[in-house]
């Protein structure tokens, strides 16, 4: 068994042993430069910790690892242009170095190559991957489709919102999660319960990723960024719902202007109304279903240890 950093490691030496290269170096190079500005690599890291539940065989999961990664960076190429986002992981983003037009395409690229890699597994097992690939991608349109909506709109409910990110984030991780499993032919009863684990888990990392972007830059993205974006999280959706009726106007009128002093007003009126507390302890329920589901998965209980592990760092942001 491979602790978190082993197959880390392992993750990167595959990586780098499948290069993006072509006739055409314009088309892989941003591809190839957003690859490289590294991250957690959470989801690749979940789909060989999960494999490795039932199989040590880790060589059987790494292209599903590869391509769960390819498609992650793909959605953050595209979702940094719409976004008009200046800095990913604290370096120009792609459509900042290079221009929109090569981001697109690269981008355009990426998605391909992702079928391509999982189109390497044996006919019945690529069918499944590659379906449940596609259920995944349109899931992911849907919900940043609903996060686009959501910047015209003034008043959003709280499930509306967990939708949106269950969508736009957390089912990518329940797949690479669930992939990790399936290469590893575990039964399609812990194959859900770990797409659960997964799914809940994608939720408590994306409600902790709302809050360190309001109250700690430990993203490598602009403070604040959320707020500048007019984006309706869920701090300032409870600040809606609780605050008196001149904070109320006060946060609207926030959100539609363009203040200098934006950012800073905006978190005030959110501590006051405790939105923070609030995010992190709904982050912490979500984690502890990902642990549930986790229990209730056919494995012995030392194989669970580093997945038990992962789940617990999600939330310290220590992977």
């Amino acid at each position: 068994m491979l602790y978190v950093e082993q197959l880390l490691t392992l993750f990167e030496a595959y990586r780098k042993d499948h290069p993006f290269r072509g006739p055409v170096p314009e088309l892989y190079e941003p591809a190839r430069y957003l690859m490289e500005l590294g991250g957690k690599r959470l989801r690749p890291v979940f789909t060989l910790a999960v494999h490795q539940l039932f199989r040590n065989q880790l060589n059987e999961a790494l292209p599903a690892a590869l391509a769960i990664e390819v498609f992650h960076n793909f959605s953050l190429m595209h979702d940094d242009i719409m976004d008009q986002s200046p800095l990913r992981r604290g370096k120009p983003t792609v459509h900042s170095k290079y221009n929109i037009n090569a981001a697109i395409l690269s981008g355009d690229w990426m998605l391909i190559h992702t079928y391509e890699i999982l189109n390497q597994y044996k006919s019945k097992l690529a069918q499944s991957i590659i379906r449940l690939m596609n259920e995944t991608a349109i899931k992911i349109c849907e919900g940043q489709q609903r996060d686009i909506n959501f910047e015209t709109r003034t008043t959003i409910k709280k499930e509306e919102y967990l939708d949106m990110i269950r969508d736009k984030t957390a089912v990518l991780l329940a797949a690479a999660a669930r992939m990790g499993a399936m290469t590893a032919g575990a039964s399609e009863e812990d194959q859900k319960h770990l797409y659960h684990m997964g799914l809940n888990a994608g939720l408590a990392f994306q409600l902790m990723d709302d809050y360190l972007d309001a109250f700690g830059d430990q993203t490598g993205k602009m403070n604040g960024g959320d707020i500048l974006q007019n984006k309706k999280t869920l701090l300032f959706i409870k600040t809606l719902e609780k605050a008196n009726d001149e904070d109320r106007k006060a946060l609207l009128d926030l959100y539609e202007g363009r203040e200098e002093d934006k950012v800073p007003k905006v978190l005030e009126l959110f501590t006051r109304y405790g939105a923070g507390d609030k995010l992190k302890a709904l982050s912490q329920e979500y984690n502890q279903k990902a642990s549930d589901a986790l229990a209730a998965v056919e494995a012995s209980s030392s194989r669970k240890e580093i997945l038990n592990s992962l789940l617990t760092e999600l939330l310290k942001r220590n992977i």
